[in-house]
């Protein structure tokens, strides 16, 4: 299909993640599967920058990531480098990882599938616990009638 080659090589491996590499359209791509956590976020520094060609950015497709923490988010987002400089770019990020990025403020600007932020009109506020009698909603709009 394409002429694409789909070969893969193990590049590392340990008890918790594997890290595979490919050949993209526009450089290398790296697969990580498994878990990433300080352990072995070092090993995936080291791959990353074995395989960043001059000048170009890696690839990384995390989405058979079954767990992240900060240290291997931290390896992967560069977030003490400039936007501009950073070489790293992530293909299939989970909606979990995503969430992560976007608490640590790591993320440099909205992605295109992102919503707005919503005003403080529209943020939901407590109305006490469930089974108080509100058909146990915890939550309510601002705008939504007592």
């Amino acid at each position: 299909m394409g002429g694409t080659d789909m070969t893969e090589r193990l590049l590392y491996a340990d008890k918790l993640v594997r890290i595979f590499l490919r050949a993209g359209e526009d450089g290398p791509l790296l697969v990580l599967a498994g878990e990433v956590d300080v352990t072995n976020s070092q090993a995936l520094a080291r791959t990353l920058e074995r395989c960043r060609p001059r000048g170009r950015h890696v690839t990384v497709d995390t989405g058979a990531l079954t767990f992240v923490d900060v240290s291997g988010l931290r390896v992967l987002l560069l977030p003490t480098v400039p936007a501009a400089q950073r070489w790293v770019r992530l293909r299939n990020v989970t909606p979990n990882q995503e969430r992560v990025i976007r608490l640590l403020g790591w993320r440099e600007e909205p992605q295109p599938h992102q919503r707005p932020a919503r005003s403080a009109a529209e943020v939901p506020r407590p109305v006490g616990p469930p089974g108080n009698g509100r058909g146990g909603r915890w939550w309510r709009s601002r705008d939504a009638s007592s």
